[in-house]
């Protein structure tokens, strides 16, 4: 039995541990957040709550969907039964995508923790900043001077300009990931004391400063309060990067009220988050790096395609490969 460290306990790293524990090893989660999720992430503020994140996923991969069958035999997911639509300068039309949406309940972040059962041992808040290969095998140590391991294998699951000062050991790794980068998002979360006037839940929005509108609340086990996520176009993201917080939540409030028709009024409650690395800008074709002579890999969308599929799909392939060099 190995004993293997995963960091990064999203989608990627989740995927990763299931294998890992089918093959019988030992693994240790660590992830700087409070939780597990990555950017499955939700956020409550008073009384209303937000898948802030991931809104949704579809499966078109075979095992991907063989996966989330089985998720939904578990209960961990529903389908979301929306019929979203397109918004852009020339109009509104119904959205061409009929693929059927998922989303955890009743939260996203509800299917990481249940995927997260597995792990032998979970470390949450804490972030590696130093790792090093020695004889015994991997140590890895925290802003706040923890020291985990010695582990027989690292799985590092996260952006690259993250992954790139712990990849150190695998020169062929490095140089994989050292030109690539992350595209930033800004994501406004709204609450109303009423229903909103809109007659569709979902929007991908074009020729807007917004990307995504959707009724949080109309997915399946959420809460009824009248609540929003507005995503924003991360070209126009990128573009405002030097734009103070106020002037970007103001943007997109008045955009939202543009999109959607409705007369500008005070939300309940409201939080402005940047995701600053929200979407990969060209995801590699390897699906996932694998140094074996180090016992590092490293996996996340960014590797393999842009999606919650895509994430899933790389983090099985890194732990899958890995295993082949033990």
């Amino acid at each position: 039995m190995k004993r293997i460290a995963i960091i990064g306990a999203g989608m990627g790293g989740l995927s990763a541990l299931k294998v890992l524990k089918a093959a019988g090893h030992h693994v240790t989660m660590i992830d700087k957040s409070r939780g597990s999720g990555g950017r499955m992430a939700t956020k409550k503020v008073g009384d209303a709550s937000w898948d802030m994140g991931t809104q949704y996923f579809s499966a078109d991969d075979p095992a991907f969907d063989e996966e989330v069958q089985n998720w939904l035999k578990q209960g961990w997911i529903e389908e979301w039964p929306i019929e979203p639509v397109s918004i852009s300068a020339a109009g509104q039309a119904p959205s061409t995508d009929n693929k059927p949406r998922y989303v955890g309940v009743s939260r996203m972040t509800a299917l990481s923790r249940s995927l997260l059962a597995e792990a032998d041992e979970f470390h949450p808040s804490v972030r590696i900043v130093d790792n090093e290969k020695l004889p015994q095998g991997w140590m890895l140590n925290s802003e706040c001077d923890q020291e985990f391991g010695p582990y027989d294998a690292v799985i590092l699951n996260m952006p690259p300009k993250q992954a790139l000062p712990l990849a150190d050991e695998s020169v062929w790794i490095n140089t994989h990931i050292d030109a690539l980068d992350m595209l930033p998002s800004w994501t406004l979360l709204l609450a109303f004391e009423q229903r909103l006037d809109i007659a569709f839940d979902a929007a991908d929005v074009k020729d807007s400063p917004i990307a995504w509108i959707a009724r949080n609340n109309s997915k399946p086990q959420r809460d009824d309060m009248e609540t929003w996520v507005v995503q924003a176009d991360t070209d126009w993201t990128y573009k405002m990067e030097d734009e103070e917080k106020s002037f970007i939540h103001d943007q997109l409030l008045e955009n939202f009220f543009k999109i959607t028709g409705v007369t500008p009024q005070v939300p309940k409650e409201q939080w402005l988050h940047r995701w600053l690395y929200a979407f990969p800008e060209k995801p590699l074709a390897d699906g996932a790096l694998i140094d074996g002579k180090a016992g590092l890999a490293v996996c996340g969308d960014w590797c393999h395609s842009s999606s919650l599929q895509g994430a899933w799909l790389s983090g099985r392939l890194a732990a899958s490969k890995l295993l082949e060099t033990f």
